[in-house]
This record gives structure tokens, C-alpha cells and sequence, in this order.
């Protein structure tokens, strides 16, 4: 949704500190890190009871209950694995005439594109998105034009309101798009926290409340606006689609990296406690040692945690297509 507020009042979310640690915790930061983290968290809270004797491992049977639960619950994740690659697969493979379909639709969105703008579109997916905007601002701008003429100064005050805020939005997207990455993740954050439906709805209402008094251009210029706000919401959705098998095949990649060491480690933890005399170190080592194998058996965990947080975001924020939006969606 496009943000009208003024500068009295409060600060957006992303821009307070907290808002900033969950856009963070969310979208930008490295899923890698953010699993690290939570379970460097584990180790820690284990070491610290051990330490304090709490937990003071002293009887060392419960762990091999522990250790084998983390290596089932692993294998369970590398079985997820399986089953995401599997989903993957399953869609990529279509029958040539499905992909014929499915590369016209692609190239006729495409050529309207380039219609529009009288450009080549770039194939990479940020120069695509700032082909869409650059194109968006220039109708927008050309309906506060047209709307100079002809309409009454409450009718043009409402145009202009419109266009200050579709324009504010635009340069804002294009902003981004240009300081960040060329990646898809990059362009696709750049749009989550859009949403045209408000807009498209005030466009809609100002057409049938005056649209005796508008011109031609002006109706022109309102038909051409809307079809390149919606031409915008078909860029975010695809941009999506592409992101989540990316993001998806990255999870199942990243959890094999993660699995087969946890499940070692936890192996190992086991082996070393089948000595008769018990763990081969002393219970001040036992109680570092041991810590460190739990966090390393809850880190596949972890990255699934970290993975699941950021597309399950990413598709809360862009539920909805156009003309349609859900409260999520008003960030």
C-alpha cells in the first residue's frame, strides 16, 4: 500500500529499531547467520546450566535419549529434503506444449511491456522491474497533465494527491532496485511492501464520481495508469514464483550441508558414551562437550526455522493480487 502519512507521524515499522531487527530477522539477513544464532543459542543455555548445576550431567543416560531423537528428527529432515526436490521436480516437468503455453504468455507480458515503454526489456529481473516503474511514474504523470485542463480544482487536487502518491512510490521502488542487487530476492523485497489496491480503487471512484466532467485524455490517461499498476502487480507475482522455487531448492541444498554433520556428531556423542566406564573426560569437559553436540544436532533445525520465517513472509506479504489486498499486506 502506498503511504500517504505525513512526517507528524509515527515512524513506519522498518524504521524503528525493533521494526529494523525483524525486517532482518524476516527478510534481509543471512539465513545461514540467523540459524548459526538460534543454535549458538541452544549451546549456550545448555553450557550455562551445566555450569551453574542445573543440568550437571552428572548421569549421562538421559543424553543417549537426547542424541538418538536428534539423529531420527535429522534423517526425518533429510526425508523433507527428498520431498521438497521431489515438489520442485514435479513442476518443472511439463509437457512442450505446456512449455510453449507458458513461454508465449511469458512473451506476450513481456512485448505489452515493451510496447509501452518503446524499449527493449532487459532480461534480468531488476532492470525488468525498473522498466515497469519508469513506465508507471510516466502515465501517472502524464494523467496529472491531462487532468490540468477541463476538471474541476477539487477533482484536480484529488488527481493530483493520487499522482503524488503513485509517483512517491515509484521512486521509491527505483531506489532500491538501483542500490540493491541484481538478484531475485533483492527486486522482489523492493515490492513487498507495496500494495496498488487502494490506489486502483481511488482511480475507480474518482472515474465513476466525475467522470462527467473528465475528458477523453483524462479517462485515457486513468485506463493507461491502472493497466501499468497491474502490469507492476504481475512482475511482483512472477518475481515470487521464481524466488520460491529458488529459495525452496537453496533450503533442501542447505539442510543436506547441515544434516549429514549433525547426524555425525550426534553419532559420535553416542559412541563415545558406550565406554563402559562412562564419557572418557571429566564432567567439567562433559559439560561444554556434550552442549556443543546439541547445538550442532538442532542447527538442520535451525535452517529450516530461518528458511520457513523468510518465505512464509514473502508470501503473507504478497497473498493477494490485484485489485485485491489483505491486512497483511498493509506494512
Amino acid at each position: 500500500m502506498v503511504d500517504s502519512r505525513s512526517d507528524g507521524r509515527a515512524k513506519p515499522a522498518s524504521e524503528t529499531r525493533r521494526g529494523r531487527f525483524k525486517q532482518w530477522l524476516l527478510l534481509d539477513g543471512d539465513r545461514f547467520v540467523i540459524a548459526a544464532g538460534v543454535a549458538a543459542a541452544f549451546g549456550i543455555t545448555y553450557v550455562a546450566f551445566s555450569i551453574a548445576g542445573v543440568a550437571p550431567i552428572a548421569d549421562t543416560q538421559p543424553l543417549f535419549y537426547a542424541f538418538s531423537g536428534l539423529i531420527s528428527g535429522n534423517f526425518t529432515l533429510i526425508t523433507v529434503v527428498v520431498s521438497i526436490n521431489q515438489l520442485l521436480l514435479s513442476q518443472e516437468l511439463q509437457s512442450p506444449g505446456e512449455l510453449e503455453s507458458e513461454i508465449e504468455d511469458t512473451v506476450d507480458y513481456r512485448e505489452e511491456v515493451e510496447a509501452v515503454s518503446n524499449r527493449p526489456a532487459p532480461a534480468e529481473p531488476s532492470g525488468f522491474l525498473r522498466l515497469v516503474v519508469e513506465s508507471a511514474r510516466r502515465d501517472a504523470q502524464r494523467l496529472g497533465g491531462a487532468a490540468v485542463d477541463g476538471l474541476s480544482a477539487d477533482a484536480r487536487e484529488e488527481i493530483d494527491e493520487i499522482v503524488t502518491d503513485l509517483t512517491g512510490e515509484f521512486d521509491r521502488i527505483d531506489g532500491l532496485v538501483a542500490e540493491s542487487d541484481a538478484g531475485i530476492f533483492n527486486t522482489l523485497s523492493t515490492m513487498l511492501e507495496t500494495n496498488f489496491a487502494h490506489e486502483i480503487q481511488r482511480l475507480e471512484e474518482f472515474r465513476r464520481a466525475r467522470g462527467d466532467e473528465s475528458a477523453a485524455d483524462t479517462d485515457e490517461a486513468i485506463d493507461d495508469l491502472l493497466n501499468r499498476l497491474r502490469e507492476l502487480d504481475i512482475a511482483r507475482q512472477y518475481f515470487k514464483s521464481v524466488y520460491l522455487q529458488v529459495e525452496l531448492s537453496r533450503l533442501s541444498r542447505s539442510l543436506f550441508y547441515a544434516g549429514i554433520p549433525a547426524v555425525g556428531t550426534a553419532i559420535a556423542a553416542l559412541f563415545v558414551m558406550t565406554v563402559p566406564s562412562g564419557p572418557p573426560f571429566g564432567r567439567t569437559v562433559r559439560a561444554v562437550v556434550f552442549p556443543i553436540v546439541v547445538a550442532v544436532g538442532v542447527f538442520p533445525l535451525a535452517v529450516l526455522f530461518s528458511y520457513i520465517l523468510r518465505t512464509a513472509t514473502v508470501t503473507e506479504r504478497t497473498a493477494a493480487i490485484t485489485p485485491f489486498t489483505t491486512p497483511e499486506q498493509e506494512v
